[in-house]
């Protein structure tokens, strides 16, 4: 209605109006009718062949052009331009997901923009709060909270692989192996063996940990040199224990999938949007599975 209003100070003509908006002349008039009772005031006047704005009208349109520029420019989604765009995000990332994927990502990301930083802290158990509070713009973790104002994809799956020290050992190889070997693990999987029908090779690989560190990072320098067995994630073969011998481990409960998630306020963020489609991209690039083979 305050549309027509505008148009009709444009045109000066009830026909015209209809004709630009491509209403009836009766929708028009119907529309002035409901603004002259609002206003208290005729708005226009008949004028030769056309109408002229009254006072109050002129005044009204002053007011109200420069606030339906406003509207229409909080309506109309943002323009993002990479090249001049200045972002900061902060990611929650444990170790193992942030030396797989976030290196390659800034690098990614800070050569298409003018100026990004990149600020990673410990994700631990991911809150819905910490996403609510906008402590993170981003979590990555294998454990996607249920709560509908937080949104996830799934960026790639690892099943598991045992790792050891093949200058001391050799692979195991045999049921009796895994049960007799000596394992190293991290203090967050402690009792963590999967759901459904646990195999007696996982439930003794749990009850054969000897060594437990808090994060993955501390796995390699308990490996090298010892006999003890890792059974983790394949991928860290590309990351923390990169140069270790593994071998597919034959009982592995279920799959470890790693997700990204954020609040669904920004959902539709033009900046956000983007950075998340180049970790996506870098997913892509790295070559990590979104599904295990």
């Amino acid at each position: 209605m305050l549309h027509t209003f505008l148009i009709i100070m444009e045109t000066n003509s009830i026909t015209a109006s209809a004709n630009q908006l491509n209403i009836t002349q009766s929708a028009v008039s119907h529309s002035l009718d409901k603004l002259r009772e609002i206003f208290q005031d005729p708005l226009f006047i008949r004028s030769g062949r056309g109408i002229t704005p009254t006072p109050r009208a002129t005044e009204v349109a002053n007011e109200l052009r420069p606030l339906l520029k406003q509207i229409e420019a909080l309506t109309t989604p943002s323009h993002f331009n990479p090249a001049e765009a200045e972002l900061k995000w902060v990611v929650a990332a444990n170790d193992f997901q942030r030396d797989l994927l976030l290196p390659a990502f800034y690098q990614r990301v800070s050569t298409q923009v003018a100026d990004f930083s990149l600020h990673i802290e410990p994700s631990e158990i991911p809150t819905v709060e910490s996403l609510r509070d906008g402590d993170f713009d981003l979590i990555l973790s294998p454990m996607a909270p249920d709560a509908p104002d937080v949104m996830q994809k799934r960026l790639f799956v690892s099943g598991g692989s045992c790792f050891y020290d093949a200058n001391v050992r050799e692979a195991p190889s045999s049921e009796a192996d895994y049960k007799n070997a000596r394992y190293i693990s991290l203090t967050f999987m402690a009792g963590k063996n999967g759901k459904g029908d646990i195999h007696p090779v996982v439930t003794a690989v749990d009850h054969n940990v000897k060594v437990r560190v808090s994060n993955f990072a501390g796995l390699a320098e308990f490996l090298k040199g010892s006999d003890l067995l890792a059974v983790v994630p394949s991928l860290m073969k590309n990351s923390q224990l990169k140069g270790f011998a593994s071998v597919p481990f034959p009982y592995q409960a279920e799959n470890l999938s790693m997700y990204m998630l954020w609040h669904q306020r920004n959902q539709l963020d033009a900046a956000h949007t983007w950075l998340r489609q180049q970790l996506i991209e870098t997913n892509k690039l790295l070559g990590l599975p979104e599904m295990v083979s």
